[in-house]
């Protein structure tokens, strides 16, 4: 049994990631019809020039838009066809229509990186901190996609920064969370909220921290970022770091006087993630800084019986140097030595035994060591040291 399989919910799934058809244009259903309107959202969609300019001197109403709430300009934005926005705007074509999503002209030239329309659309007025029904702007979108031009852009015509997604992500958060290290930093230079927290409270730091981008967390701890706000099941940019085995990052948390011992919703600590995955050099640091070695998470597993668990041999040492106590049992009486022979692991078994393991301790349901394992092989090791 893996006692710590949930201990935190690793993917805070981003709204911008999911192409809903309700946001973006899905030429199929739009073409379903054969109509002057559904031709001319076709022609926008395939970039024909010259069907536009026919249709439009026919009379079609530039402002046209389908079930889902698509323009031509919004169509011809999102695909990049530049000629056929310029000429629909020459049209009077108005630019801050809205899909059935709320997304703009200039929301969907933004999130797929048409920087010369994006600039059109301003040009002509195009609202620029409109928002999707998820709370979605051009200037979110640019960062997550790394559109350092479009996002420019956005900065210099006063793209507000400070609003936020449905989920509470601003564009910090969603720089900090893609690894857009000049961006975040161009949003600091605005002043952009550094501890501002998402609807799971993580922040810029937090979500950097998670994803190893070690650059921007040493960013934000020069700018004073809170290094020890709590976020999803009591995390920490710490234990998330640990967790995801960041070294560079947990040192330099750990360097700004990071709390080593702060304990997730199932009592687990940073080095209780680190003694799992077997991550030494993680525990290492945590111990010189004083984490606690023998802390008990949920159900009464110590750091070195998750290290047997998983036949981390290093980390056992590491452990034992700084004098984790090798017998301490989990609510279930099951030691270190028990964990790892049940698990199967022949050299965390002989680890534990040269440094003292005492096989006759019995677990709650009266088993020692040699009863729980099952491979031959530990059994014959456990009862050999038992004589």
């Amino acid at each position: 049994m893996n006692y710590i399989k949930n201990l935190v919910n690793p993917a805070f799934k981003f709204l911008i990631l999911s192409i809903a058809t309700i946001l973006f244009f899905s030429a199929t259903h739009a073409l379903a019809e054969d109509d002057t309107e559904t031709e001319f959202l076709k022609s926008a969609f395939s970039g024909n020039n010259q069907a536009i300019e026919q249709l439009l001197e026919k009379g079609v109403n530039v402002n046209y838009q389908n079930e889902k709430g698509f323009s031509a300009l919004m169509v011809a934005s999102q695909y990049g066809h530049a000629d056929i926005v310029d000429l629909l705007l020459k049209n009077n074509a108005t630019v801050d229509l809205k899909n059935a999503g709320d997304a703009t002209a200039l929301i969907l030239a933004a999130k797929n990186g048409h920087a010369g329309i994006v600039s059109a659309l301003l040009a002509k007025g195009a609202q620029i901190n409109t928002q999707t029904v998820d709370g979605i702007t051009a200037l979110m979108l640019a960062i997550q996609k790394g559109n350092e031009t479009i996002v420019d852009e956005l900065l210099a015509k006063g793209a507000d920064i400070h609003l936020q997604t449905k989920e509470k992500l601003t564009a910090l958060i969603i720089a900090a969370m893609e690894g857009r290290e000049t961006i975040v930093d161009k949003l600091l230079a605005k002043n952009a909220k550094i501890d501002a927290q998402a609807a799971d409270n993580s922040t810029a730091l937090y979500m950097a921290a998670r994803n190893g981008h070690t650059a921007i967390v040493e960013t934000l701890l020069a700018k004073n970022a809170s290094f020890d706000l709590t976020a999803i099941n009591d995390t920490t940019p710490l234990y998330i770091a640990a967790q995801n085995g960041h070294v560079d990052i947990v040192n330099a948390l750990l360097a700004k006087g990071a709390k080593v011992d702060v304990k997730d919703k199932n009592d687990a600590t940073a080095l209780t993630l680190a003694a799992l995955a077997g991550n030494t050099e993680i525990a290492k640091a945590l111990i010189k800084h004083g984490a606690k070695v023998d802390h008990k998470a949920s159900k009464g597993f110590t750091p070195l019986i998750l290290a047997a668990q998983n036949g981390h041999t290093a980390a056992i040492e590491l452990l034992l140097e700084n004098r984790a106590k090798i017998d301490l049992q989990n609510d279930d009486g099951i030691t270190a030595l028990m964990w790892a022979g049940l698990h199967d692991h022949a050299e965390a078994v002989k680890i534990l035994l040269a440094k003292g393991a005492n096989v006759k301790i019995k677990s709650k349901t009266g088993k020692t060591a040699a009863e729980i394992a099952k491979d031959p092989a530990i059994i014959e090791l456990l009862q050999a040291a038992a004589k």
